[in-house]
C-alpha cells in the first residue's frame, strides 16, 4: 500500500489547483486525486500528473468520472487517459458497473497500481443487501479497494453505510454519504474501516464533503493524526 496513513485523507484537485496551489497548503493531505473530468483542459494531461507528482511528492489517484456517477462532463477516451498517466500514479478509480472496469483491471495487472473499484449513488443509499451486492461484484472483478458512496436522506442511512464498514472492516473499503446529512460517515466511517475520506480544496466533488483544513483538524482532534 502506498499511503503512509490509514485512514487516508485524499484531496481532490483539478488541473488549475495544480497549477496554482503550492506544497505547503496541502499540507496534511495523504493522497492526491486528480479528477480528469473536472479538468478545464484535457490536453496534455500527463503534464498535470508529472507536475503534481513532482510538486507534491504524494501518491497520485487518477480518476475519470463517468457523468451518471458524478462526473462533470462526459470523456470518451478514458483508458487511454489512464494509460497516459499511469508512470506516475498509485491508484487509479473506476466505476465497478462501469463497461470498461474489466479492461483497466487488465492494463494494470502487471503494474504496482491499485484499482479502487467505485459505486456512487446520488439519489438515496440502497439496502444493505444492495450494498452487498455491489461489494460482491467489486471482488469478483479483482477490485482491489471497494468504494461505496450514497446520498444520505435521513438518519437510517448513515446507520446503513456504518453497519456495512463494520461489517467489511476487514476488507479493503471506502464508505462514505453524500450530501448535508452524510457529512458524519466522512469522519466516523474512517474510525471503522473505511481506508480514505475525501476532502476538496477549492472545488467540491462531491456534496457533503469537507476542506482539507478542516479535515485535518478533525482528524486531530480524535487522534487519528499527530
Amino acid at each position: 500500500m502506498f499511503l503512509q496513513n490509514i485512514p487516508a485523507i485524499a484531496v481532490v484537485l483539478n488541473d488549475k489547483d495544480v497549477l496554482s496551489i503550492t506544497k505547503e497548503e496541502l499540507k496534511g493531505a495523504d493522497l492526491i486525486e486528480l479528477r480528469v473530468d473536472m479538468f478545464e483542459k484535457t490536453e496534455n494531461i500527463s503534464d498535470i500528473f508529472e507536475i503534481a507528482k513532482r510538486k507534491y511528492d504524494l501518491p497520485l489517484l487518477c480518476t475519470v468520472r463517468l457523468p451518471e456517477e458524478g462526473g462533470k462532463k462526459e470523456i470518451k477516451n478514458r483508458l487511454d487517459i489512464y494509460q497516459t498517466v499511469l508512470p506516475f500514479c498509485s491508484f487509479f478509480d473506476m466505476e465497478i458497473f462501469s463497461n470498461e472496469v474489466s479492461l483497466l483491471r487488465q492494463l494494470v495487472v502487471k503494474s504496482n497500481i491499485i484499482l479502487i473499484g467505485s459505486y456512487h449513488n446520488f439519489s438515496k443509499t440502497p439496502s444493505l443487501e444492495d450494498l452487498e451486492r455491489v461489494f460482491e461484484r467489486g471482488k469478483m472483478l479483482n477490485m482491489d479497494i471497494i468504494k461505496i458512496a450514497t446520498m444520505v436522506n435521513e438518519d437510517k442511512d448513515l446507520e446503513t453505510l456504518l453497519f456495512f464498514t463494520l461489517r467489511h472492516k476487514v476488507d479493503r473499503i471506502i464508505t462514505l454519504g453524500m450530501g448535508q446529512k452524510g457529512i458524519p460517515s466522512r469522519i466516523i466511517n474512517p474510525v471503522f474501516g473505511s481506508m480514505i475520506t475525501y476532502a476538496n480544496f477549492n472545488e467540491v466533488s462531491a456534496p457533503g464533503q469537507i476542506h482539507l483544513k478542516d479535515m485535518v483538524h478533525i482528524f486531530k482532534v480524535m487522534k487519528l493524526r499527530e
